[in-house]
């Protein structure tokens, strides 16, 4: 069972949960420590390679994101109106 395994993904969106599967655990760390990635970027060869990489881990997460918010975009609508009725 991954960490990933319970964001609520459409089936024609199924592919995502395959990208997670390459993203480096420590994007999911609790404190993000972005240092080893700028030195191993700095430290490459192949820089362009690098930062390459790191976009297209970028892209899955927010990809991801966008789906898991309109996954639950109604449930979080109907939660602030129960809120706002209950003030």
């Amino acid at each position: 069972m991954g960490m990933f395994d319970g964001f609520p993904l459409p089936p024609d969106k199924e592919y995502l949960r395959d990208d997670l599967l390459t993203i480096r655990e420590s994007w999911a760390a609790a404190r993000f420590d972005s240092l080893p990635h700028v030195v191993r970027i700095l430290s490459s060869k192949d820089r362009e390679g690098e930062l390459g990489v790191l976009k297209e881990q970028r892209d899955i997460i927010e990809d991801v994101v966008d789906e898991v918010v309109h996954a639950y975009h109604g449930g979080f609508n109907k939660a602030i109106q129960n809120y706002s009725q209950v003030l």
